[in-house]
């Protein structure tokens, strides 16, 4: 889930990923591999000005991958996503 948020700011809104989903196999086990990105605390994340203009608004503001961090560990998770805090 955190790839496809990143990703959807990134591409300033204009990529929409749909959320990850398994199909359990009766018959055959199931193996999953969890990665991580993970880039350092000052990586400013913001979609490439070729994205943003006339005709194409910024949608989420940049912010730094420690301020993400800490808005998604702070927040009830029966709260929106944390990347809503982001929208411009």
């Amino acid at each position: 889930m955190y790839i496809q948020l990143l990703v959807l700011a990134l591409s300033n809104g204009q990529y929409k990923s749909v959320w990850h989903r398994a199909v359990v196999n009766l018959d055959k086990g199931r193996m999953s591999v969890a990665s991580f990105l993970c880039p350092c605390s000052a990586a400013l994340i913001s979609p490439p000005k070729k994205l943003i203009g006339e005709g194409s608004p910024t949608v989420y503001r940049s912010y730094t991958y420690a301020e993400y961090y800490n808005k998604f560990w702070s927040r009830n998770l029966d709260q929106k996503h944390c990347l809503e805090l982001f929208k411009c």
